[in-house]
């Protein structure tokens, strides 16, 4: 069925010996063969594909939770081989080597003397995070949320034990430091 419109054109599919307009014929070739070859191999792989993964029981989830067994079980590895001391009490070059760390990089918030200043005192009684080695090295290497960064990956772990080898020589207070609860800084001194 055809609909000729003011100018005679032809507003459907035009029969195959209508004439062009402006050079430009509608022909009716067939599908090319290169088309017909890329669709059904689309069609194949779809179903090998769903065939393997179904009988396979592969599913993205399970990839993901095998992932997370296998960095589990490396970080419990990791952790059982840590000391569970610090294998640097009472080492007089570690304790040096840990002292040069600690004036580089730690006592620019905790002050050279440990009693806090942008982080928290690590002489007086209060610990957030404990005082135990194996915490104290936790919170070096890991960090811990509102301000203490990781350090592990720039010092490593031998370096991190030197530098809590040369905190358990410094002089300890009773007060309470920076970061305590119930701390009050100092009044600021006039002219100072």
């Amino acid at each position: 069925m055809t609909r000729d419109t003011d100018a005679g054109e032809v507003a459907e599919r035009a029969t195959p010996n209508a004439p062009g307009h402006d050079g430009i014929t509608e022909e009716d070739h067939a599908i090319p063969q290169w088309f017909n070859v890329t669709f059904f191999a689309s069609i194949v792989f779809a179903v090998v594909y769903l065939v393997y993964y179904g009988a396979t029981a592969w599913t993205a989830r399970g990839q993901y939770e095998a992932e997370v067994a296998v960095a589990t079980e490396t970080a419990s590895a990791a952790r059982a081989s840590q000391p569970a001391g610090n294998p640097y009490h009472g080492n007089a070059v570690a304790i040096a080597d840990g002292r040069q760390v600690w004036q580089q990089i730690c006592s620019a918030c905790h002050k050279p003397d440990a009693s806090g200043l942008v982080g928290p005192s690590l002489v007086d009684p209060y610990w957030k995070y404990g005082h135990t080695d194996p915490e104290l090295f936790q919170t070096v290497m890991d960090g811990r949320p509102g301000g203490m960064p990781a350090w592990g990956a720039q010092l490593g772990s031998d370096r991190v034990w030197r530098v809590l080898a040369y905190l358990e020589t410094l002089p300890k207070s009773e007060a309470l430091g920076a970061g305590a609860p119930g701390y009050t800084p100092p009044a600021p001194t006039p002219g100072g």
